[in-house]
């Protein structure tokens, strides 16, 4: 397990922020957060994603090590940078300058994720697809009909993926179909460890 679940709630207890407040930051709901803190559950990429930038962390400090107060904005802060945007904007490219130098993959991951259209992982409530494994992360780009095949596409419907070829029914037209463009592998790995080294090999993919 992570350091997230309990990195968030300090993140909550020093901004003062309580469970629903925290979720609502990132369109998620209280009891997702709770099992978090809990660690009943781990996050998805996205979310992790979301609550480094949001507040101005590495991913490294988000998941292996426990974050030190100093490291996060007083809430004094916060209201002076919304009395004063001016000063977000300023601080906000410090953020990036020094995140950028901490972490140099860091914009090698904004890139990828500019870059595709849908970022899906294979958690335990979805049903897996053939040679995928609980864990695996797929970087997918829009398609349809016209530049592919339905071998080759996935259909993406309420939340869950399927491939196209399996799809019943003649209306083929009307759906929402993607192409895998990349993914990361958490077979007998560490998804944390290993996610940047596949990163990198998914952004050379994406710009051939």
């Amino acid at each position: 397990m992570s350091f997230f679940g309990a990195n968030i709630k300090k993140i909550r207890q020093v901004k003062g922020l309580s469970q629903k407040a925290f979720a609502d930051l990132f369109n998620l709901n209280r009891g997702v957060i709770s099992s978090y803190e809990e660690e009943r559950a781990e996050p998805k990429i996205e979310t992790l994603l979301k609550v480094a930038h949001h507040f101005d962390l590495t991913l490294d400090q988000l998941l292996t090590e426990t974050i030190d107060v100093n490291q996060l904005a007083s809430v004094s802060e916060i209201n002076q940078l919304m009395l004063f945007p001016e000063l977000a904007i300023q601080n906000s490219k410090e953020a990036k300058t020094k995140t950028e130098e901490n972490n140099p993959n860091a914009s090698i991951l904004q890139k990828i994720l500019a870059s595709v259209d849908l970022v899906y992982e294979f958690t335990f409530d979805k049903q897996l697809l053939a040679q995928y494994n609980f864990g695996d992360i797929l970087f997918l780009n829009k398609s349809d009909l016209k530049n592919g095949s339905l071998s080759n596409l996935l259909l993406y419907k309420n939340g869950h993926l399927q491939y196209a070829s399996e799809v019943k029914g003649k209306d083929t037209y009307h759906h929402e179909y993607y192409k895998i463009v990349g993914y990361v592998s958490a077979a007998d790995k560490n998804i944390f460890t290993d996610i940047f080294e596949r990163l990198e090999n998914l952004e050379n993919k994406v710009k051939n």
